[in-house]
């Protein structure tokens, strides 16, 4: 895996993150390829997250996310494309001791208690933060005495989180991170990581089918289908520029537009959700329908994602 730098300086000190987020980590992933057999689990993705920017990943289960992330940590190499880090021109160790990663399973802990699981990693963990890291156990409400095998789904993700964060990363890669989390939980996590983009300029790669979380966290949206970035957007812009037009009485012939992202039928209307929506769009659309209408519905970032969604399906 390639590890390339659009800067020269020098790495951030191991006794602690860097202060100046302009030296914070990101990185950039270029045509990543990589089978599994016959399946596809990247076909040349690109993708890149700048240090100090939140991206979400969206995308259906096996699209290709979990893989993504392995690569980028460099637990499996890619059959072709590079991953570059930017800005520091930093070797593998160096790199993986200013990044975070919290997994969706904690299995390889089953054996150890809640303290001992913490211990362990803070001893491979060079720039491992023992002040924050016990602000995180505190604010999460575990119990070191516990056994992981002991622990419920939602309190093993809140463990995941002090594990991988203890270190006070500049990049976090969180693959679906609060899954099982109660509601009390939740709050605190993304109190935790709000403040971690704040004081540190973290940068975060958060894949989750939780469209809430990352309407809340992040800068931009990637959406995964079949292993490539299909569509990549502003967070903001995608709630404001996303539509969903509902066109009466159903015509008999429609000219769908290029900016289409998913279509159905229901009413008696024609439902058509559309990106990159303008006036001009409408009003050229209007134009194909002489005798109806069409009104214009403002989306959730959940029903935006949603529609996309459903349109992999369709492709799938």
């Amino acid at each position: 895996m390639a590890s390339e730098t659009t800067s020269g300086a020098a790495p951030a000190s191991a006794s602690g993150p860097a202060s100046d987020p302009a030296s914070n980590l990101g990185v950039a992933c270029s045509g990543l390829r990589m089978r599994y057999g016959k399946t596809h689990a990247l076909d040349c993705l690109d993708l890149t997250i700048e240090p100090g920017v939140a991206m979400g990943l969206v995308g259906r289960n096996g699209a290709g996310k979990s893989t993504l992330f392995r690569v980028i940590l460099g637990m499996e190499l890619p059959d072709a494309g590079s991953v570059r880090r930017i800005p520091n021109q930093i070797d593998d160790s160096a790199f993986l001791a200013r990044t975070g990663f919290v997994p969706d399973q904690l299995s390889v802990y089953d054996w150890m208690t809640v303290g001992s699981a913490i211990e362990y990693v803070g001893k491979l963990q060079p720039r491992f933060d023992r002040t924050w890291s016990d602000s995180l156990v505190a604010d999460l409400g575990l119990d070191r005495s516990k056994k992981v095998t002991a622990l419920s789904r939602g309190m093993q993700a809140r463990l995941a989180f002090v594990l991988g964060l203890s270190h006070r990363p500049e990049l976090l890669l969180l693959d679906e991170p609060l899954l099982g989390v109660d509601a009390v939980s939740h709050d605190a996590i993304l109190a935790i990581l709000a403040r971690m983009r704040s004081e540190l300029g973290s940068a975060m790669l958060i894949a989750s089918h939780s469209l809430g979380d990352l309407a809340r966290l992040t800068d931009r949206i990637a959406f995964i289908e079949g292993g490539r970035v299909v569509e990549e957007c502003a967070t903001d812009d995608l709630v404001a520029h996303t539509k969903r037009l509902i066109v009466r009485p159903e015509p008999a012939s429609f000219a769908l537009p290029p900016e289409t992202i998913h279509v159905t039928k229901g009413d008696g209307a024609l439902i058509v959700t559309v990106r990159h929506f303008t006036r001009d769009l409408l009003e050229r659309l209007r134009a194909g329908v002489p005798n109806g209408s069409i009104d214009v519905i403002d989306l959730t970032i959940a029903e935006a994602c949603t529609d996309r969604m459903r349109a992999m399906e369709v492709r799938g």
